[in-house]
């Protein structure tokens, strides 16, 4: 199946961890050699279904065109078969309960089965922090926040699914970019309203164009989304400046603009349980 990623994961923690040990050095070794610099395993699997890591995709794909779409870099992949309705039974120990649901409920849906790729890879700089995280980074008291570092994926061997959950959250997604987004609440009829948004973001834990020592300390990112439709929402703006370690310092509680009241409010009821933004993805969440 071809990958696909989600650019902003959702992070859900149900245990709280004590603050973490970096990885010793012996195990650090390994990284770069039989597992990648991130922590996967170099080597192909053993149905074969899986190749070897040869080091991804390093320059730009043939067609590409600065600010353009990324091209598909294997558009010439035919599927390798496909799963409907009538064949889910035959591959359900590799489908998760929701494709089971989505097959019998929907017969027409279908899922078309690509050879996997291993073509993922990360600037230099980003690879190098990396590495150097595997015996430096830490979590913070309870599993909230990370020390020890300003860029990277703080646990390329990660020990637990909290330190798993941080990798997420502070993988490299650039250092700064803007992006329209949509989201809907689909009735089971399929009746819908699409919520319409604007989203900015400045990083700046590992943001490339700022050496380690000029990135301001325990700073994750600056994000700005904006409301753009429906009417009754249009016009909202949220403001978040968020954290590493939150236990040091949380991010600044958001300032909403309501349009119909025309003013900013601070929500700090944002920094636990409430999901009205996407950049939260912390073990409050």
């Amino acid at each position: 199946m071809k990958a696909t990623f989600s650019l902003l994961g959702t992070a859900c923690v149900l245990a709280f961890a004590a603050a973490s040990v970096p990885a010793l050095a012996a195990d650090a070794s390994a990284l770069g050699k039989s597992l990648t610099v991130l922590g996967a395993e170099t080597a192909a699997n053993a149905a074969g279904t899986i190749p070897a890591f040869a080091g991804g995709l390093t320059k730009p794909v043939a067609g590409y065109v600065a600010g353009g779409h990324y091209p598909d870099p294997h558009a010439s992949d035919k599927p390798l078969f496909t799963i409907d309705a009538s064949s889910a039974e035959k591959y359900k120990a590799n489908l998760t309960p929701g494709q089971m649901a989505m097959l019998k409920k929907y017969p027409s849906w279908k899922m078309n089965v690509y050879p996997t790729r291993r073509s993922a890879t990360f600037p230099k700089v980003n690879l190098d922090e990396t590495i150097a995280n595997a015996t430096r980074a830490k979590l913070s008291p309870g599993g909230n926040g990370v020390t020890g570092t300003t860029g990277g994926v703080p646990f390329p061997i990660p020990k637990d699914g909290l330190e798993a959950i941080w990798n997420s959250t502070l993988r490299y997604r650039g250092d700064t970019y803007a992006m329209n987004w949509s989201q809907a609440a689909v009735t089971r009829e399929g009746a819908y309203t699409p919520v319409r948004f604007e989203y900015e973001y400045d990083f700046v834990y590992g943001n490339l164009e700022k050496p380690a020592k000029d990135r301001e300390p325990n700073k994750h990112a600056h994000f700005l989304q904006t409301v753009t439709a429906p009417a009754r929402l249009a016009g909202q703006i949220l403001l978040i400046h968020e954290t590493v370690d939150q236990v040091s310092r949380s991010h600044a509680p958001p300032g909403p603009y309501n349009p119909g009241q025309r003013r900013v409010r601070l929500a700090p009821n944002v920094s636990y349980d409430n999901p009205g933004h996407r950049l939260r993805r912390s073990a409050h969440q």
